[in-house]
């Protein structure tokens, strides 16, 4: 048996570093991997009934929960839109007591419910993206945490990251309760 590669464990997202490389134009490829993420979900919430679609395991959020942060965090997304609007140094930074509050919420809430919340509140994240000025989109401010100046197709890219870390974790959770995604496309 081989030991584990420690270049091919999956960090946890607070951990994590980026290369922020690319060039402007690529604004519209994250956005179109934005706007798609509750099409994404669409596949991963297939079969998922409300008791399992709230089930923590090893005292991790549940999948709702996942679902919610992405929705908690549109609010970020948008704090730091403004942070780039008014020319701000820095970004605002996550709070991550703030986003184990909000993922609270969630626990009370159906499934349904809480992806609907976040495919109103990412339109707004879309809309904003689209219709971003050239002086926006050249825009940079710096992002405390990553210790890294970040344009406006950065945060783009950061955002849509977070998106498939947390896609992932839903994915991870289907497999633990035992829910293989070909059955859920089946059975639809």
């Amino acid at each position: 048996m081989s030991l584990p590669d420690p270049d091919l464990e999956r960090p946890r997202w607070a951990d994590r570093k980026f290369q922020f490389v690319h060039p402007p134009w690529m604004l519209t490829d994250f956005i179109e991997r934005l706007r798609g993420v509750a099409a994404r979900l669409r596949p991963l919430l297939a079969g998922v009934d409300e008791v399992t679609a709230h089930r923590r395991h090893e005292n991790a959020w549940s999948i709702v929960q996942n679902v919610g942060h992405l929705s908690d965090v549109e609010e970020l997304w948008q704090e730091r839109l403004e942070d780039l609007r008014q020319g701000r140094e820095s970004y605002t930074p996550a709070d991550p007591v703030r986003f184990q509050t909000l993922s609270e919420r969630h626990q009370f809430r159906p499934l349904a419910a809480t992806v609907a919340e976040l495919s109103e509140r990412r339109s707004r994240l879309v809309e904003a993206l689209s219709n971003a000025t050239p002086g926006l989109q050249r825009a940079t401010a710096f992002h405390q945490r990553l210790q890294t100046p970040m344009r406006l197709v950065d945060c783009a890219q950061f955002a849509a990251e977070h998106d498939d870390h947390h896609l992932l974790r839903i994915r991870a959770l289907r497999a633990v309760y035992g829910m293989d995604l070909h059955d859920a496309a089946r059975h639809r």
